[in-house]
């Protein structure tokens, strides 16, 4: 079943956060779904060992790091476990950069739906954004808006 930003009440969104202007981008994202009456959670993954302070007190977000990494790399924690199995309607992969950590995450997810970038390898995304021309998170994010505002009503171009 493929869910919309119309339809969906509860989304996951996993993400490799790199840079503060990416995660402002991220944040006005995740007041959008608030304004939308749509709850989430977030886990973000930060490919170092320790959590950059300004982004522990953030609400609705769960982070792992390397340290959270077993020796395959796999993703091992409370945070991961429950937000693998949490049943979101909908998950959203907001990272540009392929990260095994976050793609193992999106692939194990039982999201009802799954949303993504277009990647090389297979993957279990319903829908991908080829964002080739501009690999960048706010480009990403402002084409998932605009194609899964409602797909009750589909966009012309």
């Amino acid at each position: 079943m493929l869910f919309d930003l119309a339809t969906a009440k509860y989304v996951g969104v996993v993400c490799a956060t790199e840079d503060e202007a990416s995660t402002s981008l991220l944040k006005d994202f995740l007041h959008l779904l608030t304004q939308k009456g749509i709850k989430y959670l977030v886990l973000g993954y930060f490919d170092g060992k320790k959590i950059p302070d300004n982004f522990l007190y953030w609400k609705g977000m769960e982070f792992i790091t390397q340290n959270d990494l077993n020796f395959f790399f796999i993703p091992k924690s409370p945070a991961v476990d429950k937000f693998i199995n949490e049943p979101f309607d909908l998950l959203i992969n907001c990272s540009i950069k392929e990260y095994f950590p976050v793609e193992y995450v999106a692939q194990m997810s039982v999201a009802k739906c799954k949303v993504g970038t277009l990647h090389k390898d297979p993957s279990d995304y319903d829908l991908m954004f080829d964002i080739e021309k501009q690999k960048n998170v706010g480009y990403f994010l402002e084409n998932l808006k605009l194609y899964l505002s409602d797909l009750r009503n589909p966009v012309h171009t």
